[in-house]
């Protein structure tokens, strides 16, 4: 995962937990996870972030993870956003 993607699940971790009306502490202790986790993941710091601890929070906020083939567009992509 490179990160833009990784940058894209913290700002919606912590966009979620706002519209929620959470803090920081109300999530991690939901997820079963302590303060300084919560605020590691939503800084987009991962060096300490195991999959397993971001799936927690994930679940917790209604979401999971997801794959998806990395590639170029398809033929029919390009044309729907040229067109769209």
């Amino acid at each position: 995962m490179d990160s833009t993607n990784l940058n894209t699940i913290s700002q919606q971790v912590r966009s979620l937990r706002k519209r929620k009306g959470w803090s920081q502490q109300t999530l991690a202790e939901l997820s079963g996870l302590d303060r300084t986790t919560i605020g590691a993941l939503e800084r987009n710091d991962y060096s300490d972030l195991g999959i397993r601890k971001v799936q927690r929070v994930l679940e917790v906020l209604g979401k999971c993870l997801t794959l998806s083939d990395k590639g170029l567009p398809t033929l029919d992509q390009l044309q729907k956003s040229k067109n769209g």
